[in-house]
């Protein structure tokens, strides 16, 4: 008898068992978030050189492509400024003129890109020694800002043999 209130007992056991797992909870969900912090950046491509072919023409260096990105959701600015012209490296005295022009790249990313300003020079006569180009987006991605440097030359001849430099300054920041 001992056997068969055992077997009872045990089949309520399972029946009491079974009965509480149909009413287990049979889906569930679970929330993922990443944050994403604001990154903006500007990459110079290294410094060059150029001889003077010995003509009258302005020297253009090669273009050089700037890599800027941002992930501001309204755009960055960017700009490029040559806060002096060309000067001679043992000479100071001996100045010419710096032109910038800029021109887009290739892009990534929904923002679109646009020039604002495409060309400025340096003006050593006037005093005003600085040029500025500009590009803007309006979201996020990423460009190639294709930058074009050149030595304004007027008269080969009339400015001292040596090195003349420059440089180029770029700037980015959120909209």
């Amino acid at each position: 008898m001992l056997k068969y209130f055992v077997c009872a007992v045990s089949m309520i056991t399972i029946s009491v068992l079974a009965s509480q797992s149909a009413k287990a909870q049979t889906t569930a969900t679970q929330g993922f978030t990443i944050s994403i912090p604001q990154s903006l950046s500007i990459v110079a491509p290294a410094a060059v050189s150029l001889t003077h072919d010995q003509t009258n023409n302005p020297q253009a260096f090669p273009q050089q492509p700037w890599v800027v990105k941002g992930n501001n959701t309204t755009g960055v600015n960017v700009s490029f400024a040559a806060a002096t012209p060309f000067i001679h490296a043992t000479d100071p005295t001996f100045r010419r003129n710096a032109r910038l022009a800029l021109a887009l790249g290739a892009t990534q990313g929904p923002a679109i890109w646009t020039v604002g300003i495409a060309q400025d020079s340096t003006d050593y006569v006037t005093n005003d020694g600085i040029a500025i180009v500009t590009s803007s987006s309006t979201g996020v991605g990423r460009a190639n800002l294709n930058l074009v440097v050149s030595f304004i030359t007027e008269e080969f001849g009339v400015f001292a043999a040596g090195d003349h430099t420059t440089t180029v300054t770029g700037t980015i920041a959120a909209k």
